[in-house]
């Protein structure tokens, strides 16, 4: 280290000379098949503790960084093969820093004395010594800053890193995988079955991985085909750029920056099973396993300990604690092991630990996960946290205990159980647990409220797993008791009552279930559902069960099914968005909610967030918001966007607005001019008898024409909208109703006016009818399409409820769909040709509502009367007019067929 410039050793007396001299001890600490590490103990005169903080703590990261990786691996998109790794160590670690001139007497160490020496030395460092308080965060502060300008690069799809001669060194390096532990010939744990499909939240259109992480002085290289050497290359030139290279100045006794032992051995060498941190990855099967010699140590730590063992020391027991609480890391349910564990160590005496029952059962514990390790190794999508399936809110009283769960669109439920409505369940308390409960009247009992919550809880997981398909999902429980939550997020607790012994099988069930767990804090009057189930008895809690299943079908069915998979999709999206910045999904820690909101619809617009991944207007914008507000409300939170007034807050209004103003404008259904439904309506009747779909086809088009009728309306489409039945119609004769299904076909070519009952169509009042006249042309006519239509339903006995567009073949049932219209009218604007003023691609079935209304229009009706006909509010006064008033509406459809026009042409239509 001496010929290397990054120690100075001196004689004592020398050093005495030093300005602000002090004097630390060294130490060694064994390494595993390395030679031992020379640090100092910095705390013996003071050092540390006298050393101002001056360092980035922020850049010590590291603590993270095998979370960081495994999340990068499950995120990867497969379609690109196995995530591939490598490892990059530099060398000298610490040495590669200087020190301040100024601070190197304050860092003394006493350098090993020779028997005979005539004076003792002093060692100082030039560089960053181990010991020293400051070195970490400094040294981070570095590898850091390597990894940062790596990554950055590797996101520049433009950067092309030159090349690199330690890439081609670590190119030519094959080597085998790490050897991972041998199969247990004993008999597994029982856990269930590893899922067989990737989990659907899980992105499917990412580029392939590039990226690199850092754990103090180690790299750790993530990448995908064919971009592998493009990583390596990038981070080999981040480290020259920070840490100087060698060159040809330098003493013999400098190195590369990059440990040239560890590249020759291939930890710079891609694979797909690879030692990282301490852990075997392999990213084909995704699973981490401990590697042979930690397996081997576990085992000898939990030998070291024999069941009838009664006490050990505290230096012991730390040292027990911590090599455990490393080896936890990826052992799904092991964090709940060390409630009783800790809470040995919190009632040491005289420098012993006492180890009594439940310490052991906690040892078992680790002996049962130690057997399971080898036959059954952790899967990585059991320890990466995605979009909870589910979310969840408990409760429990003296009572008993219930909750409820929300499945997310990406749940799959059990058999029974139906997708979208939310999931109930209650337990009522034995006697033998409401006995023993603390309260005023047994001051004596042995069971707090805390325990009962936390009981609550782990029911509340069972009651997911059983409903659910919970295997390497992840699930977000919520409890109104702050206990409970932080004995939940924390996994143990340092008593050996009730919560331990919960804690142990709340680990358990997740391994065994092989689900992801998260939990969150909710307000109690947030928490109402669960609270009442946990307090009602069993009769009053099916009643409510049921109703309230009942209440959260009938508020889904409020809106279009279209729109009610769009408000999942959108809360999706939020939980998403959530759940990478690690909050509540309901922010109920924020007093304003709005910054966090617009964060959201900024990401949406650009298309992050967004389903399709595109760019999308700020109308769609404003709809993920209304969406996820209204999800706030179902579970009786307040809305997000609307301020102390009770309006949607200036800041979401002014974004929204400022959004409109750059869009391009909206594209507008255009009007068919009549000539277009007279062109189809002459075809029609050139078709033969047979020829039943398209007959029907021309009939619906012209009745939807008259009628201003929404695609919806008259179309036998599968949508939410209702459209117009058999039952539905009425014909008149003057003011005389005929029995449509009665009269006979002389008859119904005498009506001379028809109606359609509204129900349940858009914007109609329910038993509103809407009535037209005679046109007067013998095809182009509302009233005698209208009896086509009826001539041909009651010759196949149709029933009242069967669609107006429904067609009787001889081969069974054929049915009007917005498509077949759309492609109706666009041969007929196809075969008029570009006269028209449009293209036929910009005409569809919605076209027919806007056309009638011009064609009213040039006919220069009122166009309140337009509104009226067409259904559109203009004001609530409105739906207390009545449309079917005869002076009003008879003349209209033969108005309507001397109101010809044209369109102007657009740039799109091509010149003559």
């Amino acid at each position: 280290m001496v010929q290397k410039g990054q120690w100075v050793v001196l004689p004592a007396s020398v050093a005495k000379t030093l300005k602000g001299l002090r004097v630390s001890p060294p130490g060694v600490v064994p390494q595993r098949d390395r030679r031992p590490r020379w640090i100092c103990d910095y705390t013996w005169s003071s050092v540390n503790d006298d050393t101002l903080d001056l360092s980035p703590r922020e850049a010590m990261q590291f603590g993270q960084a095998l979370d960081r990786v495994l999340r990068e691996i499950l995120l990867a998109n497969p379609a690109f093969g196995p995530v591939h790794l490598n490892k990059t160590d530099l060398s000298d670690g610490f040495y590669r820093v200087d020190v301040n001139p100024d601070d190197i007497p304050k860092l003394g160490v006493v350098f090993p004395s020779r028997p005979g020496q005539p004076e003792p030395y002093v060692a100082f460092p030039l560089v960053l010594p181990m010991g020293w308080k400051e070195s970490p965060p400094y040294f981070c502060a570095f590898t850091e800053t390597i990894a940062d300008v790596a990554n950055e690069r590797l996101q520049a799809s433009a950067y092309q890193p030159k090349p690199h001669h330690l890439d081609e060194l670590a190119n030519a390096v094959r080597t085998e995988p790490p050897h991972k532990p041998a199969r247990s010939a004993s008999t597994p744990v029982k856990s269930v079955e590893v899922p067989s499909v990737r989990d659907p939240s899980l992105p499917t259109n990412a580029p392939p991985l590039q990226y690199i992480d850092i754990f103090v002085d180690d790299f750790i290289s993530l990448g995908q085909a064919p971009f592998l050497r493009r990583v390596r290359k990038t981070l080999l030139h981040a480290i020259d750029q920070v840490i100087r290279p060698l060159d040809g100045h330098d003493s013999r006794y400098r190195r590369e920056p990059v440990s040239m032992k560890k590249l020759r051995a291939g930890d710079c060498s891609w694979g797909t099973v690879k030692l990282v941190l301490g852990w075997i990855v392999d990213t084909v099967n995704l699973t981490i396993q401990l590697p042979p010699h930690r397996e081997e140590r576990l085992w000898e730590i939990l030998n070291s300990i024999p069941r009838d063992q009664k006490r050990t020391s505290v230096k012991k027991w730390h040292k027990i604690l911590g090599e455990l609480r490393s080896m936890s890391v990826a052992l799904p349910g092991s964090r709940n092991m060390f409630g009783r564990l800790q809470n040995a160590l919190s009632l040491k005496e005289k420098g012993r630990v006492s180890l009594k029952k439940g310490v052991h059962q906690a040892l078992d514990d680790f002996r049962w996960l130690a057997s399971d390790l080898s036959s059954r190794p952790t899967r990585i999508p059991e320890l990466v946290p995605l979009s909870p399936i589910a979310e969840g809110h408990h409760d429990a009283s003296g009572a008993g205990a219930g909750g409820v769960w929300f499945p997310g669109q990406q749940a799959v439920l059990r058999q029974g159980w139906k997708p979208g409505v939310p999931i109930l369940w209650r337990l009522q308390w034995p006697k033998f647990i409401t006995d023993s409960i603390v309260s005023s009247d047994n001051p004596t009992g042995t069971i707090t409220n805390s325990d009962l919550e936390l009981a609550g809880g782990l029911l509340h997981l069972d009651c997911a797993a059983q409903t659910m398909d919970t295997r390497e999902r992840t699930l977000l429980s919520k409890g109104d008791n702050l206990n409970t939550t932080f004995w939940e997020r924390k996994g143990s607790t340092t008593t050996n009552s009730v919560p331990a012994y919960l804690l142990r099988m709340f680990g358990i069930h997740q391994r065994f279930h092989r689900y992801v767990p998260r939990f969150d804090y909710i307000s109690g009057p947030s928490n109402l559902v669960a609270d009442a189930l946990s307090r009602v008895d069993a009769a009053v809690r099916a009643r409510f069960v049921d109703h309230f299943r009942v209440a959260a079908e009938t508020v889904s069915k409020g809106v279009s099914s279209g729109r009610a998979k769009g408000t999942v999709t959108y809360w999706e999206k939020w939980l998403d968005f959530t759940t990478e910045l690690g909050l509540d999904p309901f922010l109920e820690a924020f007093d304003d909610k709005v910054p966090i909101l617009q964060v959201f619809m900024h990401r949406v617009r650009s298309g992050e967030l967004a389903a399709h991944g595109d760019p999308i207007r700020a109308r769609s914008t404003e709809d993920y918001v209304r969406a996820v507000a209204q999800t706030f409300l179902t579970v009786g939170a307040d809305d997000p966007r609307y301020n102390s007034l009770g309006k949607i807050d200036f800041r979401i209004q002014r974004t929204i607005a400022a959004w409109k103003k750059e869009d391009p404008p909206a594209g507008r259904v255009k009007p068919i001019p009549i000539q277009v439904i007279r062109r189809i309506a002459f075809v029609a009747q050139h078709l033969p008898p047979t020829a039943r779909t398209l007959l029907a086809t021309a009939d619906m088009i012209i009745i939807a024409f008259f009628f201003l009728l929404r695609p919806g309306e008259y179309t036998d489409a599968t949508s939410d909208t209702t459209p117009f039945h058999f039952g539905d119609v009425q014909l008149m004769v003057g003011p005389v109703r005929l029995n449509i299904l009665t009269c006979t076909d002389a008859e119904l070519l005498q009506a001379t006016s028809a109606t359609l009952t509204f129900t349940t169509q858009k914007n109609g009042v329910e038993n509103e009818v809407i009535r037209q006249g005679r046109s007067g042309d013998p095809h182009l006519c509302p009233v005698l399409a209208i009896v086509r239509r009826v001539r041909h339903l009651r010759e196949h006995q149709a029933a009242p409820h069967v669609p107006l567009g429904r067609v009787f073949t001889l081969a069974g049932t054929e049915s009007v769909t917005p498509t077949l219209i759309t492609k109706t009218l666009r041969d007929a604007v196809k075969y008029l040709g570009m006269d028209l003023g449009f293209l036929p691609s910009e005409v569809s079935a919605r076209s027919l509502r806007a056309a009638g209304a011009m064609a009213l229009l040039v006919a220069k009706v009122d166009p309140d009367i337009i509104r009226l006909l067409g259904r559109w509010r203009s004001d609530e006064m409105l739906r207390y007019l009545h449309l079917s008033a005869e002076p009003l509406m008879k003349d209209f459809a033969r108005r309507m067929l001397h109101a010809d026009y044209t369109m102007t042409p657009s740039q799109l239509v091509p010149m003559q």
